[in-house]
């Protein structure tokens, strides 16, 4: 088991390896293969086997260079896809106490305390005052 383990060590020698994108791509091929078990599509299980090969090449690559800033770029698209994400969830789940509205001189977005009627608001980061009308 030893030799195993150590042709394995010696073959992934100045490999790039796993990455987050390398776990992103892992559980879309594996959601395509459980969505093509239902459906039956030759399309999806193409779709699925050269993500699957995409993700092996890229673990096996040598352009450590490359491969980093694909994950980088990866990891900016996540980062904000999941604050948007977090922040919707967050405003959710403040939907009775507060109310959020953009500033239309800096475009901050302001966390306001819900309280019906017409009401004069200073920007914390710009001090623009408005006035906003809240009817629900």
């Amino acid at each position: 088991m030893w030799h195993l383990r150590e042709r394995l060590m010696r073959f992934m020698y100045g490999r790039y390896g796993i990455d987050q994108l390398y776990y992103a791509m892992s559980a879309l091929c594996f959601l395509l293969l459980i969505v093509n078990s239902f459906l039956r599509s030759p399309v999806l299980a193409i779709i699925m086997w050269l993500v699957l090969a995409l993700t092996l090449s890229r673990a096996l690559s040598k352009n450590i260079y490359k491969r980093r800033r694909e994950n980088e770029a990866f990891m900016n698209l996540w980062n904000r896809a999941k604050k948007k994400i977090l922040f919707t969830v967050r405003r959710v789940k403040e939907i009775r106490s507060h109310r959020y509205h953009r500033c239309p001189h800096c475009k901050a977005m302001l966390r306001l305390p819900y309280k019906r009627g017409k009401h004069t608001v200073q920007c914390p980061r710009c001090n623009n005052e408005f006035k906003k009308h809240v009817i629900i």
